[in-house]
Parts: C-alpha cells; sequence; structure tokens
C-alpha cells in the first residue's frame, strides 16, 4: 500500500493540528498480534531477499519497494516481532534471541552503534558496500503494578521478515530514580540517545533520559529530565505510545485518545508546538497503543484489540505540517 495521502474517508482531522487527515481506513492485524503495543518501519532494505551473487542489498530509495513494518505484543506473549505490511497482512515471524517479554510496550530503530553489525552477507554487513547496520530497540518496561524492579531495553541488529531467529539481544538493565513506574511510551534521538515517558498512572507523565547503551553489565540509572503534567491524567489521557522522526526534527506522543507533537531540545526535553492536541476519538479505536512517525509526514497508530473487535488494528494518517520544509 502506497503511503499517500488520499481523500479522508469521513474522519473530521482538516484543520487540525499539521494538518492531519486520514490516509487509509483502518486495517486489521493478524490474530496473532492481537495486543499490539509498539511499531517501527521497517528498513526497505530488508525487505526483499539480497542476492548472494551480485552482493548488492536492495535499493532502498525505490519507490516500488513496498513499505513494511515490525511490531510486537505485550506481556503474556513469546518474546517475538512480527513483521506485517501496509495492510496488516502478516509476513513473517521472528523470535528474538536471548530476550523475556515481561512486558513489552514500544519499539524504535536507528542506526546501529559504531561496531554492531547485522549478520554476515546482510545489508548492514560492513562487507555490504554504503549500507549501514540498523538497529531495533525493544523497551521491556510496562508494570501495570508499578512494582517491577527489571526494566529493560532489548537491542538487536535488524532482522529480515523471513528471519525465523534474531541475532542474541544485548540486554541493558535500567534502573529507575523514583521507584517502579508504569512506562509504555519511548522516543530515540540521533545518536542513540533514548528517553522514557512514563504512562502517568499514579503519578505525572514524566521523561527520563537513559545513559549511553554501552554497560550491559551493570544497570543504567536514568536521569529524570521534565514533568509533563501536574499529576496524573485522566484514563483517556494516559500515555501510551510515543516517536521521534528520524531527524530528529519532532517527537509524537500518543494516548488512548489524543496525539500531540513537541519538537525536542538538544537534551531530549520537549516543547509542545503551538497547534495543539489531536482528537483520536472519531477513529474508534479499541485501545490505542503504539505510534510511529514516518517519511513524508504519515504516522501509523496500532490498537490492540478490544471489546467488540477480536482484532487489533492499524491506521495510517497524513499531516503535510510534519514534512521537511
Amino acid at each position: 500500500m502506497p503511503l499517500t495521502a488520499g481523500p479522508a474517508p469521513g474522519l473530521p482531522f482538516m484543520g487540525t493540528p499539521f494538518g492531519c487527515v486520514e490516509a487509509s481506513p483502518a486495517h486489521p492485524l493478524p490474530p496473532e498480534l492481537a495486543e499490539s503495543s509498539g511499531i517501527v518501519q521497517g528498513d526497505p532494505s530488508r525487505s526483499a531477499p539480497l542476492d548472494p551473487a551480485a552482493h548488492v542489498p536492495p535499493d532502498p530509495s525505490d519507490d516500488r519497494t513496498p513499505p513494511f513494518f515490525w511490531s510486537h505484543n505485550d506481556s503474556g506473549h513469546p518474546p517475538d516481532l512480527f513483521a506485517i505490511d501496509g495492510q496488516g497482512e502478516l509476513l513473517g515471524i521472528t523470535r528474538v534471541t536471548g530476550a523475556q517479554n515481561v512486558d513489552w510496550e514500544e519499539l524504535s530503530a536507528g542506526p546501529c552503534p559504531s561496531g554492531r553489525t547485522g549478520r554476515a552477507g546482510d545489508p548492514g554487513d560492513p562487507g555490504q558496500p554504503g549500507h549501514t547496520a540498523r538497529c531495533l530497540y525493544i523497551a521491556d518496561v510496562g508494570d501495570n503494578l508499578e512494582q517491577r524492579t527489571d526494566p529493560a531495553i532489548y537491542r538487536i541488529p535488524e532482522p529480515r521478515p523471513g528471519d525465523s531467529v534474531s541475532a542474541p539481544a544485548e540486554r541493558f538493565a535500567l534502573e529507575l530514580p523514583d521507584g517502579p513506574r508504569d512506562i509504555e511510551a519511548v522516543y530515540l534521538l540521533p545518536g542513540e540517545r533514548l528517553f522514557l515517558i512514563t504512562k502517568g498512572r499514579n503519578h505525572p507523565v514524566e521523561i527520563y533520559r537513559v545513559p549511553p547503551l554501552t554497560s550491559p553489565d551493570r544497570p543504567l540509572r536514568v536521569t529524570r529530565i521534565q514533568t509533563l503534567t501536574p499529576g496524573p491524567p485522566s484514563l483517556p489521557r494516559l500515555v501510551t505510545g510515543a516517536s521521534a522522526s528520524e531527524d530528529g526534527r519532532w517527537v509524537a506522543i500518543r494516548t488512548y485518545e489524543t496525539l500531540e507533537f513537541f519538537t525536542p531540545s538538544e537534551e531530549g526535553t520537549l516543547a509542545p508546538t503551538p497547534q495543539g492536541r489531536l482528537n483520536l476519538r472519531p477513529l474508534r479505536e479499541p485501545q490505542g497503543e503504539a505510534i510511529a512517525i514516518l517519511d513524508g509526514g504519515h504516522v501509523v497508530l496500532t490498537s490492540e484489540a478490544g471489546p467488540g473487535l477480536e482484532l487489533g488494528m492499524m491506521q495510517f494518517l497524513h499531516c503535510p505540517g510534519l514534512s521537511p520544509r
């Protein structure tokens, strides 16, 4: 499915923040992915098999390369990543080697740090010219009861949709400054700068900065850098997902019913944009969970299954104001 803006199918988004309009109908997710809690767009170079004779990866700039996405379930499920296309069709399931899904709540992607590569022969391998390895960051940070002592970030080189298992995951244990918090939102800024946003279940919504992911052998003590609300928000405003644009210009935060865009500082703190919040209630998501900012001002949202809907769903918005000027 091409990610281009079409006529809004009945959703009154015109005149809203960044000119956002509905760009697709809701697509059902596979039954295996009933509790999608994180999503990122996959690297186009990973969507087609590598020609072992030519040793040249697929061209990620080729518009004919169909987009695909990675997503995952939250607690109570195996440590699997699901590759899906733009209509929610399942392309493959990849077991994350060396990981546990205590409560996976967010997924981010960015260039791997220096020295971290994919498997030999992959486009991310140093032997493949002109291509840098891309990593996925899985946030095992959900804590509904706010009593966990083991939140963590997993980092893996991005697999291919057809891979049955991933490369071994690196696990980075996190130590929160104020005790256990339920966290469902993470954003990744250029330079592997990772930030957590608390859900606000029993406390104000706060942003934590994660130290550089260089020490998997000892817990990383995160630092609180910003408080976004004076107290716990109402249930519809609990934070369930976040995403940064690839260039780091925008950060989006979603709740069960709203979507808001921010501009990040060099330190990672967020300033609200003057456009205000986007009301997501017309989408009728059973339980809105995940968001990713895509190229060209597009945004993808996912929702878990809920009452009256046995499958999760994904939907695209087009927000022209997010496009580079």
